[in-house]
């Protein structure tokens, strides 16, 4: 993928994450809104967009993205790239400020004796641990949600 056409889906899939977790600041939303309404009236459709609003974290969702966009010969349209940088440096001021959710998590192993289990983790930048171990039972990681397009770890295992 041309690398910005990677800035403008990673800059979609980060702000449509933080917007759908209501984790935006002001100015991270209104420079998604702008951006999002710019790619819509290039593309003259809003589907892929759509598709990667719905599930962001599906890849095949933001191929055809980037698929559409290039077709559309938007693969090197400097305004699209600039507004995706304004998306980026809202997210990062959010981050900077501290904003719940706006950030990356990151944390090391999860062991428990009996159950391991990690849930419910939202994060408009990624999401990165180590290992989840249950000594019996089940280790179960579930409901990860992050906007940077990296995987969001290791998965889900069964030790037992």
């Amino acid at each position: 993928m041309e690398p910005i056409l990677t800035t403008i889906v990673a800059a979609l899939v980060a702000g449509a994450t933080a917007k759908a977790q209501n984790l935006a600041s002001q100015a991270l939303g209104d420079a998604y809104d702008g951006f999002r309404a710019l790619i819509v009236r290039k593309l003259g459709k809003s589907g892929a967009v759509q598709s990667v609003e719905d599930e962001p974290e599906s890849e095949p969702a933001r191929a055809t993205l980037a698929e559409t966009l290039a077709k559309k010969g938007l693969a090197a349209d400097a305004e699209l790239e600039a507004l995706a940088k304004r998306v980026e440096q809202a997210l990062a001021e959010a981050k900077q400020a501290d904003q719940p959710g706006a950030g990356s998590i990151e944390f090391s192993d999860v062991r428990g004796k009996v159950n391991a289990t990690v849930k419910q983790l939202v994060a408009a930048g990624t999401i990165k641990f180590g290992k989840v171990e249950a000594e019996t039972g089940d280790a179960m990681v579930s409901n990860l949600q992050a906007g940077g397009g990296v995987p969001a770890g290791k998965g889900a295992s069964k030790n037992g």
